[in-house]
């Protein structure tokens, strides 16, 4: 007998943990294929009515899923994800829509398809993988909309029968709601972000998902036990003993993890040789500064401003901003937060104002586009103010290239604080201002910003991207993304250093703030602060409180006279595993 052989397959850790089990594969697609007859006259009004009592049902189905969620103990900022579901359920626009084509004698499900068409053309313009996301939530409500309409199996859970990791193409965010940690082990899919509304909802249940594996490569497994490593982003296939007990002692020791982790909540963010860092949350919605207080983190370092317009059809007015903002100030209970501006235009034109770019990415986009709108900006600099009026608010502009931005950014600020204060409104005076370190000419001019500055926050992947010219959102140029490159971590440096000059503080915002490996090289860099996605800030903490400042010094000294980013990539692992 012949044993098989071992095979890794590699893919992008969406929520961490490991999981070994059958592999599963799960088609969450409706099964039956409508058949197309144009309505006849007088048929109109009894397919509305049918439209919208598949709307009413697929709105209880989603009711049950969110109680479900609170039962389960889900932090309401990811509870609330189901909100913006059921909202789209209850959205006029989405009903009057759908009742013009099917009087237009279009039955309703074909009716129904056209109306989200519509909705998804104006998401799959938007090349930046955070925004594209949003379209699968699109898509998901769609789906189960179209089951009603069909009255197929709405159960398709069901059909696994003991504890499995799943494989799919893609995960929907309310099946992810729905799965149980007691029956689904771990998932696997084609494609998927971390910032995926389906990612967020497997990190809250604890349920390991990777993404970025081919069906190909799995599709003669299913059945097979497999082991799903969300710690090193494998799937190993035909796991040797050798695996097996590694798996096993990773589990053990994540298990107890867990507990060491909770007990960090009321620690200190410091190195075990007295060196304070603050470890602040980056967020995009209200709800997740539940996390922000669970863990106990310092603040916010960075609110991104337009998530919370996404959906808008125009750039909103000054008092719903106003309200957004007043809203996330009352729930920091006294915590500093840091507004980033819009960041918006090039790949994340979801406005109307948007126009077509050969290259977004090097198009009108944050603060060129806000400089040039400067209606828009004002908007946005009155809410703020008013919002942070008695509480520790900064703002932050995005993507600075050069002094000229900031100076004019700032006149702007000037000129709406003094408009507040002839309309005798209530304002905070002298706000922090903060400018976003994204591109390589802000790195080099980082002497002459700091001194316009309050503080200077690195965002690592953009800086990775335009440093490197490389579309991170790119698969096939994965490759060359890499963090550990040594221009750029040179490039880190020559920001923290000119900042220290200056007195002011330096926050890294990016992805490697989150990634424990980074962690006691940024230290050695000198960074003031980091600050990272709600959730991370326990593993965070727990790798700055092993960390001594001098021993993060000579690692940062090494790291900077070495000229290869995979040798770097091997130092870090090794100071990491070696703590």
């Amino acid at each position: 007998m012949t044993l098989l052989q071992e095979r890794d397959l590699s893919g992008i850790t969406l929520s961490k943990g490991v999981a070994m089990a059958p592999l599963f594969f799960f088609s969450s697609l409706s099964q039956t294929t409508p058949s197309f007859k144009t309505l006849s006259p007088g048929q109109e009004e009894g397919e509305f009515q049918r439209f919208k009592t598949a709307l009413n049902n697929c709105y209880k189905d989603l009711e049950t899923i969110r109680s479900r969620l609170k039962t389960e103990d889900v932090q309401k900022g990811v509870v609330a994800i189901l909100d913006s579901h059921l909202q789209m359920i209850r959205d006029p626009g989405l009903l009057e829509k759908t009742r013009k084509k099917i009087f237009e004698h279009l039955p309703a499900e074909y009716a129904f398809r056209q109306v989200i068409e519509e909705y998804l053309k104006r998401f799959n313009k938007i090349k930046d993988p955070f925004f594209k996301e949003r379209a699968y939530d699109v898509k998901d409500v769609a789906t189960r909309v179209e089951r009603h309409l069909l009255k197929d199996d709405l159960s398709p859970l069901d059909e696994i029968i003991e504890p499995s990791i799943l494989f799919m193409k893609e995960a929907s965010s309310t099946l992810v709601a729905e799965l149980s940690p007691l029956k689904v082990a771990g998932l696997i899919t084609e494609s998927g972000s971390e910032t995926s509304h389906a990612a967020i909802l497997a990190r809250a249940k604890g349920i390991p998902y990777l993404s970025g594996i081919r069906y190909k490569d799995l599709v003669e497994e299913e059945g097979e036990r497999v082991i799903l490593d969300g710690f090193g982003g494998k799937v190993i296939v035909n796991p040797s003993l050798e695996s097996l007990n590694r798996f096993l002692a990773e589990k053990q020791r994540r298990d107890s993890l867990e507990g060491e982790l909770d007990a960090l909540r009321a620690l200190k963010a410091e190195t075990f040789d007295g060196y304070r860092l603050r470890l602040s949350a980056n967020i995009d919605l209200e709800g997740e500064l539940d996390l922000l207080h669970r863990y106990g983190g310092d603040g916010v370092g960075l609110f991104r401003s337009e998530i919370a317009f996404l959906k808008e059809s125009s750039f909103p007015d000054e008092e719903a901003q106003y309200r957004i903002y007043k809203s996330i100030v009352d729930s920091m209970k006294g915590l500093p937060l840091v507004i980033r501006t819009f960041d918006i235009g090039g790949d994340k034109g979801v406005l109307p104002v948007t126009v077509h770019e050969e290259n977004p990415y090097l198009g009108s986009r944050a603060i060129r586009f806000l400089l040039k709108e400067k209606l828009v900006f004002k908007t946005q600099l009155r809410a703020i103010l008013r919002a942070a009026h008695g509480a520790q608010v900064s703002v932050m502009f995005p993507m600075i290239s050069g002094l000229s931005e900031i100076k004019e950014a700032k006149a702007l600020l000037a000129q709406v604080e003094k408009e507040l204060e002839q309309e005798n409104i209530p304002f905070k005076k002298n706000i922090g201002v903060g400018s976003m370190v994204e591109v390589p000419s802000a790195a080099i001019l980082s002497d002459l910003i700091a001194k316009e500055c309050d503080f200077i926050s690195i965002g690592t992947n953009d800086l990775v991207q335009y440093s490197l010219a490389v579309d991170r959102g790119s698969d096939q140029l994965s490759e060359f993304y890499t963090p550990t490159h040594p221009g750029v971590i040179r490039l880190i440096k020559t920001v923290v250093s000119e900042a220290n000059r200056q007195g002011i503080p330096v926050t890294v915002c990016g992805e490697i703030a989150a990634d424990p490996r980074f962690v006691p090289l940024l230290l050695g860099l000198g960074v003031h602060e980091l600050s990272v996605s709600a959730r991370h800030i326990p593993y965070v903490k727990q790798e700055i409180r092993k960390t001594g400042i001098v021993r993060a010094a000579r690692l940062a000294e090494e790291v900077l006279n070495l000229d290869d980013p995979e040798e770097i990539a091997r130092l870090l692992e090794h100071y990491y595993t070696t703590l």
